[in-house]
């Protein structure tokens, strides 16, 4: 599947794959800024008034933990993430958060491993406890305590999986 756009791309695959919209939808135009004001406040140092998610791995708040998998890291992501319904922020050209809501198992199933142009993307509790980021380097990011808890214990229980 080619597009110019992560958008387009996650669009056509939630009609390829009949998806229902109560298990994976675009969140709502008056919604989306709100949810990512709180996930910058919540995960990352703000140095400058222009900062946003872009590149954000880099400016996590403490506890932070970082990962590298041997296979693509959204099947060991998968395993480590508990929550049935997160957020999946998308990075786009210019920099452009595309904020998602989704069942887990459609977002690693069906959505990341079709994805062309994904670079970086953001899985984030809805309740704003944890927040986990692929970067461009295939390096996942943890933030929160309860997440990194359970990275650890994923890395102890799975070292064949894990790029030391």
């Amino acid at each position: 599947m080619e597009s110019l756009s992560v958008r387009l791309e996650i669009e056509e695959l939630i009609k390829e794959f009949s998806i229902n919209r109560k298990e994976m939808f675009e969140v709502r135009k008056d919604q989306w800024k709100t949810i990512l004001d709180h996930i910058e406040k919540h995960f990352l140092h703000k140095t400058h008034y222009t900062q946003d998610l872009h590149w954000g791995w880099n400016r996590l708040q403490e506890p932070y933990y970082a990962l590298r998998f041997i296979e693509q890291p959204y099947k060991s992501i998968k395993e480590i993430i508990k929550d049935e319904f997160i957020w999946f922020i998308a990075e786009d050209h210019n920099d452009k958060m595309w904020v998602y809501e989704g069942e887990k198992n459609i977002i690693f199933d069906k959505i990341i491993p079709e994805l062309y142009h994904l670079d970086e993307y953001f899985l984030v509790s809805k309740k704003y406890e944890w927040l986990v980021c692929e970067d461009h380097h295939e390096i996942v990011h943890f933030s929160g305590e309860g997440i990194i808890h359970q990275a650890k214990k994923f890395e102890l229980e799975n070292e064949s999986k894990i790029i030391k």
